[in-house]
């Protein structure tokens, strides 16, 4: 192809045709550019398939992540859901008076104690890699302030849930220390008596209701959070199925 322009150009100056020379490299000219432009526009078409492609596959895996994370954070909340009705019927014993004597709140203290899950760990794997790689523009400008949102709200709630959870921790090492502990295997009903021989429990009553009322604290505090993070995640979600569809 080349060696034949080659040939038209060479003719038309041997026969002394610059005008339609002229009129020819114009055109030669022009097919160029179209070339390159058509090369361009193909290139464009495959950068912009390749982002499209990138796009689809973090959306999947971020969609994948926040759904696992909403199984996990709602199996915690009802755990801790029905923590907050034992101890609402138990604010409802103390108003009505039925702690009276020490005998009723070691009764209460050898209470088994319930699961206490108060911070929630989030798959984050597919965010960081988002930010990382720094592809977090690739997505729609709305997805990507509140996946930063969530992803803010998530550590606040880390941070805050974490220091709640260790404070409370300390108050029943504290307790388990001074009192014999149910949760210690070796506890069992026949040693229970024995080992709460010599312990002085006219403390226990004030020990007992500080731990109920960090209890309660902490857990209300991780409920409250954590239904945030949940609201978060679900508009999140929401953004990426219409992304996704």
């Amino acid at each position: 192809m080349i060696k034949f322009f080659r040939h038209i150009r060479r003719s038309l100056i041997q026969e002394n045709k610059m005008s339609k020379y002229f009129k020819y490299a114009f055109g030669e000219i022009i097919l160029v550019v179209i070339g390159i432009l058509i090369a361009l526009q193909i290139n464009n078409w495959n950068e912009n398939r390749k982002k499209d492609q990138l796009k689809h596959e973090y959306i999947v895996s971020l969609k994948n992540d926040y759904t696992k994370d909403t199984i996990q954070i709602n199996t915690k909340l009802r755990l801790n859901k029905q923590e907050q009705k034992y101890l609402a019927t138990l604010k409802n014993r103390f108003a009505d008076g039925s702690f009276k004597t020490l005998q009723d709140f070691k009764n209460l203290y050898n209470r088994p104690r319930g699961i206490m899950r108060f911070t929630n760990t989030y798959n984050t794997n597919s965010f960081n890699l988002l930010i990382s790689s720094g592809n977090i523009d690739l997505l729609d400008k709305e997805l990507r302030e509140e996946i930063m949102e969530l992803n803010r709200l998530q550590n606040f709630v880390s941070v805050v849930t974490i220091h709640n959870r260790d404070y409370f921790f300390k108050i029943v090492e504290n307790l388990d220390i001074k009192y014999p502990s149910t949760a210690n295997p070796f506890n069992t009903k026949t040693t229970n008596d024995l080992l709460w021989k010599g312990v002085n429990v006219d403390a226990l009553p004030r020990d007992l209701t500080t731990y109920l009322g960090q209890f309660d604290y902490t857990i209300n505090r991780y409920v409250q959070l954590t239904e945030s993070v949940i609201l978060q995640t679900e508009k999140v979600l929401h953004l990426l199925h219409q992304e996704y569809d």
